[in-house]
């Protein structure tokens, strides 16, 4: 994906790292912030596995809300086509894996690129509460929510990268496809590790357990982690996370 036209916020991305022949696409969340989110992963796996991590910028992130609020689907269908296609042409064996709006494009991916294997975390079946209904008629009245940046740099040591207000607009986006992206999951069969914490107050508790179910890999697990709830950085259960991540690579990929 080419970012040589945007004008990047410090920090969000996107990130390569060279390695093996083994390669990781990285794929972040859609609720404001940035590949920032998994740049610590990336460096994990890079450094203990030697693998090749690449973890890209998706269209409209990291730059204003302005530009994610008319960001329409399919820039990301192509970002990923992009991303996936360019990773793919420099390792022998691929491994895709995401966090949240990630996670679905990674699921996605390993239904329709039938990757060498797959790992999400935090991905949604559905969301909790009545938002996703209220949606439609609240963004008519309200165009941006405020999102409290001082308090998400303050909490990861100003790790974090994203928007101070995230669009109701890209908000209908991310609820269509947590709604028709459901469809892909049957036709995952490749390994699959899934993830999700324990505490999470975003997605339906009931997420991972069903999209396990739907998913017809043969070598397919899950992990809960006891402490954590949605974000990924910093993460309470941050060591358990990476280090399943990277015993999952190297036992699924010979």
């Amino acid at each position: 994906m080419d970012n040589s036209n945007r004008n990047i916020m410090l920090g969000a991305g996107p990130f390569h790292f060279e390695g093996n022949d083994i390669g990781i696409l990285l794929l972040h969340g859609g609720g404001g912030g940035t590949a920032a989110d998994l740049k610590p992963m990336a460096e994990f796996l890079h450094n203990e596995g030697g693998f090749t991590v690449r973890v890209p910028l998706l269209s409209g992130f990291g730059t204003t809300p302005e530009e994610l609020k008319d960001t329409p689907i399919s820039a990301w269908m192509e970002d990923l086509e992009v991303e996936y296609n360019f990773l793919k042409q420099k390792v022998k064996k691929i491994v895709v894996g995401g966090h949240s709006m990630g996670a679905i494009f990674s699921l996605y991916l390993g239904a329709t690129k039938n990757p060498d294997a797959i790992f999400t975390i935090s991905a949604p079946i559905g969301v909790k509460g009545f938002l996703p209904k209220l949606l439609p008629l609240i963004k008519l009245f309200i165009k941006y929510y405020s999102l409290p940046k001082d308090e998400f740099e303050k909490e990861t040591d100003g790790a974090w990268v994203g928007y101070d207000k995230f669009p109701l607009k890209a908000g209908t986006k991310l609820f269509k496809i947590i709604k028709e992206f459901k469809k892909y999951y049957p036709k995952i069969t490749c390994p699959a590790l899934l993830i999700q914490g324990r505490l999470d107050g975003v997605i339906k508790t009931s997420s991972m357990e069903e999209i396990y179910e739907m998913i017809k890999s043969e070598n397919k697990r899950k992990l809960w982690l006891e402490n954590s709830d949605h974000p990924i950085l910093k993460n309470p259960d941050e060591d358990l996370l990476f280090t399943e991540i990277l015993n999952f690579m190297k036992e699924v990929i010979k």
